[in-house]
């Protein structure tokens, strides 16, 4: 219809895209932010395979690691398969964790992904190489619109995603 498209136009299209994500992806964590709020967050519960889901999340992170030469690992129990949760809402939390991951993990450095049966239920977490964060500082880093650290090392974001998560 338009013609062939050139590399500069592809790249041009692949910023689109991933600003449209972006943009839909703090619309989405303001929603959720007010309904949690509001005391109106409400879950749908469903059978899904959580290692899938657990792969299909890393899969969506997996070129912005790659950008950065980071080393996104995972290792899941063998015992995990199918539960009952809300997928999306597992999968968000996930992509949360993993994105606050990335934006503070060195160029080069290591992203782990553990699921685990613990106590009976299906536990994930999320370790880097990243510079952690301060004692003093932990808590603050769950409330809305909070980044912690210096101004210097402050990174792009809303400081939203573990305050939903």
């Amino acid at each position: 219809m338009f013609g062939e498209i050139n590399p500069k136009q592809a790249e041009y299209l692949s910023d689109i895209l991933e600003s449209g994500r972006h943009l839909l992806s703090l619309i989405n964590d303001i929603l959720d932010l007010s309904k949690i709020e509001a005391g109106r967050m409400e879950l749908e519960p469903a059978e899904f395979d959580l290692p899938a889901a657990i792969e299909n999340t890393l899969i969506l992170m997996r070129e912005r690691a790659q950008r950065r030469a980071i080393t996104v690992g995972r290792t899941v129990d063998g015992r995990l398969g199918t539960i009952c949760a809300d997928e999306r809402k597992v999968k968000q939390v996930l992509l949360n964790l993993l994105s606050n991951a990335l934006k503070f993990t060195p160029e080069g450095g290591k992203i782990d992904v553990r699921a685990e049966v613990r106590d009976g239920t299906a536990e994930i977490s999320v370790r880097d190489t990243g510079v952690g964060i301060a004692v003093e500082d932990q808590q603050a880093v769950f409330e809305e619109f909070r980044q912690v650290g210096t101004a210097a090392k402050k990174v792009e974001g809303t400081g939203l995603g573990l305050a939903i998560s």
